[in-house]
């Protein structure tokens, strides 16, 4: 699914001179420095808003997935279906904070949940209407989504309007971890919970409200409109000129070194793999382990528990180890368990779809005998997935010069979201023309090449190595 670029992106409002650390706001808050984030009502209310707003945008994207897979069971038109909520992050995500600096947030803000509620709505006309065409859901996703991209901007320049200076770090951090956790809440938990108890119509009615409901949460803010700062682009010419301009001095820094190329690369790799594999899932869990769509999500749940306990484990003990070694044994592990998970498949449909079949497989009631061990593959996937995406992140981290830096992040989050625009149409129909096991085997060996190609660039130290080293 689209990814938000919040966190890389430098705050429309917030002036912050990476050097010094210190953020400066155009718009200061009143009221004690020292005050808990947890007493200030403002904060509150655009807090609850984000959490409501983003966990019901991932439940109504996980409602998308279940209603396209449904109607056209063909991993082609859910690979459009998720590009059209990609697309306007590219295309709008920079315009969209040139006319949200000119206006007021708080109206933006409002405006955007009215708007996408009643868009969400929509969806429902599909469950009410029959047959009508997926070329209208791809409309109403690209709209859905268009109106998303003034949101993001509009809340974040809204947060030095509530929150004093010395509790801006504070509040970013907890927005970005509510970001993380409704992902969690809306696509594993939230969606698929009301997809089965009111089906997916119900899902979109109920989460279109609590978007509405949004809109009454943030109507108490204060209204935040500043002069234009100089240091934002005025125009939209000025934008677009100013995000080419951030492509060009990227470029140079990447490429000035194959190492961070490499960092960069890796980076981008995990993050067109996630969209690929969440675009496909669906599709081998209905045609392969004979789950229904707004089932398959259980299935791939141990990935994001695997992801949860390979940032902890990152946390607690990932200085003992190189990130180059890291990063190369998450492509290796991912690739090996998407080989496994397509060949088991594959195997499997060869020895049982014959006529008559070479053997008889088992069952667990109406799912495949499969289901457990694709579950397990998934949970080993989800550690490496977060061994490929952060030890790249944090090299280029380290790597950047401060007063690029933000500008890595927000350049390669875009860049990243365009890059997975024709490996989503390549693979979605190549699974609808040769199978999802196949394709999965197919994207197993890629990412194995590309595990060997980063070990010939920089192979990095395993640890018995290091210890070996340390003893002489």
């Amino acid at each position: 699914m689209p990814r938000d670029t919040r966190s890389a992106e430098k705050p429309v409002g917030v002036i912050a001179p990476a050097g010094d650390g210190v953020v400066r706001t155009r718009e200061g808050v009143s009221g004690p420095s020292q005050q808990s984030i947890w007493r200030n009502r403002n904060f509150l209310l655009l807090w609850l808003a984000q959490a409501i707003s983003q966990t019901a945008q991932n439940a109504i994207w996980f409602g998308i997935v279940v209603l396209v897979q449904r109607v056209s069971n063909s991993s082609t038109q859910l690979s459009l279906a998720v590009l059209t909520l990609i697309i306007p992050s590219v295309v709008f995500g920079v315009l969209a904070g040139v006319y949200v600096d000119r206006w007021d947030k708080r109206t933006v803000l409002i405006a955007t949940t009215l708007i996408g509620g009643a868009i969400a709505f929509l969806y429902t006309g599909f469950g009410l209407v029959a047959h009508l065409p997926l070329s209208l859901l791809l409309v109403i996703n690209f709209v859905f989504s268009t109106v998303g991209q003034f949101f993001a901007p509009a809340e974040t320049a809204m947060i030095p309007a509530v929150v004093p200076r010395s509790r801006l770090l504070q509040a970013n951090s907890l927005f970005h971890l509510t970001f993380t956790a409704s992902q969690l809440v809306g696509l594993v938990v939230l969606g698929p919970l009301l997809a089965k108890v009111g089906g997916v119509d119900g899902l979109f009615v109920s989460m279109s409200a609590a978007i509405v409901l949004c809109g009454a949460l943030v109507w108490p803010l204060p209204s935040s409109r500043g002069g234009h700062d100089p240091r934002v682009p005025a125009t939209e010419e000025e934008a677009i000129r100013g995000v080419w301009q951030d492509v060009r001095d990227i470029w140079q820094f990447v490429f000035r070194d194959r190492v961070v190329a490499l960092a960069m690369v890796q980076w981008t790799i995990g993050a067109i793999l996630g969209l690929v594999v969440a675009t496909l899932v669906p599709g081998f869990a209905e045609r392969l382990l004979h789950v229904h769509a707004e089932d398959a999500v259980f299935v791939m749940a141990p990935a994001g528990i695997g992801m949860v306990a390979g940032t902890a484990l990152l946390n607690r003990w990932g200085e003992r180890l190189e990130k180059h070694f890291l990063t190369n044994l998450g492509l290796f592990t991912v690739a090996a368990c998407l080989f496994l998970t397509g060949g088991l498949a594959f195997v499997t449909a060869w020895l049982t779809q014959a006529n008559p079949p070479l053997i008889e497989m088992p069952t667990l009631g109406e799912v495949s005998v499969l289901v457990p061990p694709i579950m397990l593959l998934a949970l080993i996937a989800g550690f490496g997935f977060v061994a490929i995406m952060v030890p790249a992140q944090t090299f280029l981290q380290e790597r950047a010069p401060v007063e690029l830096r933000g500008r890595v992040f927000a350049v390669q989050l875009m860049l990243s979201n365009f890059a997975s625009i024709l490996p989503l149409l390549l693979l979605g129909g190549l699974a609808d023309l040769i199978g999802v096991d196949r394709t999965l085997l197919l994207i197993g060996v890629l990412i194995a090449f590309a595990g060997a190609v980063s070990v010939r660039i920089a192979p990095g130290e395993a640890p018995w190595r290091q210890r070996h080293a340390r003893v002489e």
